[in-house]
């Protein structure tokens, strides 16, 4: 059920021209995601990034550090525990944690998760075994074959959030239609409320079909702390928002805010992987789109810039607004590096629209957006700096954005 909107708020959406940006689709009823979700996942918490180890005190700490550092009341919900946890299969076939890692097991660090008021996730794969062995000997069983049976025992754990990858699955069973069709089913089955992020890294076009299957559902390929990355990763979802609705969002991945490989000393890792405009750049851009935001770096000891990007209220309402409708890219604006350097994106709120003036290129450059890219037509609209954190003047027709630096990305709140 959409907000009841105010006249001035009907009278902007009635002045949009860019304003339909989904589909009716089919949607999986299990009430679960009515805005993208927001969490934290071990994969590169502890400098580990790429080799999936984590542990039953990495997660309980995490978990305090979200209560502490702000991020729980920021709306951040989920604890989620990645492909780092299994070992094997019991002689009943249920699946057994690492005991190195978690010698009480699972359950216990949901419990503790939920003592906190937070909610718990984990990672499986549909195919035989997991992606990673995780520095182990041995490869991870994954759930094929097991669905009811795992869906069964993470219900049992209190598990409220499912990762899914699309690793190792049998030659001759590789639909991903039918594959996540029968894992959802098994998850609702249990009559426990698990909120499913189907990841099959994009490649059969998740997004016209998962909405049936899936709460969320990743896009494209893994996203690292590195611009190339997320460059790909911005422009890959740049026009999916039509795909989008409470219930169903597009996962464009894992955000570094703070940056990975930050405590391995791997050759050729720089910590941070990114500039802070380009952190910036990445928040802004999964908020516009409306992406699940898990955030995949250590946040026990959080940095300036951590704290700046991540408890940034006026962004996160973007991301969490209620009207339900995701944005992506509507135009491009002229500058000297080439036509489509400097990009304009669009999300329609509740309380009016926001709009991002993105330089993707190597220079700095002043961003101009106008009414042709936002449909506003000759309506005077307050502007609000969601970055600054300011009211800065009004837009009667176009308006520039300043010196927007290599990489960065400066977001505008529109109000009549």
């Amino acid at each position: 059920k959409l907000p009841r909107v105010n006249m001035s708020h009907k009278l902007l959406l009635s002045l949009l021209t860019v304003t339909t940006f989904y589909h009716v689709v089919e949607g999986l009823d299990n009430g679960l995601a009515l805005t993208p979700p927001l969490g934290w996942d071990t994969w590169c918490a502890q400098g580990r990034c790429g080799r999936d180890w984590c542990s039953s005190e990495e997660l309980t700490s995490a978990t305090d550090a979200l209560v502490e550092n702000g991020m729980k009341a920021a709306g951040y919900q989920y604890v989620i525990i990645s492909d780092c946890w299994a070992d094997s299969r019991d002689s009943n076939g249920t699946l057994v944690a690492d005991k190195s890692r978690f010698p009480d097991g699972i359950k216990p660090v949901c419990d503790y998760v939920h003592s906190k008021g937070l909610k718990c996730g984990i990672y499986t794969d549909l195919g035989e075994y997991t992606c990673s062995e995780g520095g182990r000997s041995h490869k991870i069983p994954g759930s094929y074959g097991h669905y009811e049976e795992d869906a069964s025992t993470f219900a049992s754990w209190g598990i409220d959030f499912v990762k899914a990858d699309f690793c190792n699955t049998p030659g001759n069973d590789k639909d991903p239609h039918k594959l996540y069709k029968e894992f959802s089913d098994a998850l609702n089955k249990t009559g426990r409320p698990i909120l499913f992020n189907a990841c099959e890294w994009g490649l059969d076009s998740p997004w016209k079909f998962m909405q049936a299957i899936a709460n969320t559902w990743r896009t494209g390929p893994d996203h690292h702390d590195e611009w190339s990355s997320t460059a790909s990763v911005i422009e890959h979802n740049a026009n999916l928002m039509m795909y989008a609705h409470p219930g169903a969002w597009n996962d464009a991945d894992f955000l570094m805010i703070g940056g990975q490989g930050c405590s391995d000393f791997v050759a050729g890792h720089r910590c941070p992987g990114q500039t802070d405009d380009e952190y910036q750049t990445s928040f802004s851009l999964w908020c516009i789109m409306a992406s699940q935001i898990v955030i995949a770096t250590d946040v026990r000891n959080m940095s300036s810039t951590q704290k700046r990007i991540l408890l940034n209220k006026e962004m996160l309402a973007v991301h969490q607004d209620k009207l339900g409708k995701a944005g992506g890219r509507v135009g491009f604006a002229n500058c000297s590096e080439g036509s489509q350097v400097c990009q304009i994106w669009q999300r329609n709120v509740t309380d009016g629209m926001v709009i991002a003036a993105y330089n993707s290129g190597k220079g700095v450059h002043d961003i101009t957006f106008n009414s042709t890219h936002i449909g506003s037509h000759s309506v005077s609209m307050k502007i609000r700096d969601l970055w600054q954190h300011a009211d800065i003047g009004s837009f009667t027709g176009s308006f520039t954005a300043k010196a927007v630096p290599s990489h960065g990305t400066n977001v505008y709140m529109l109000t009549v």
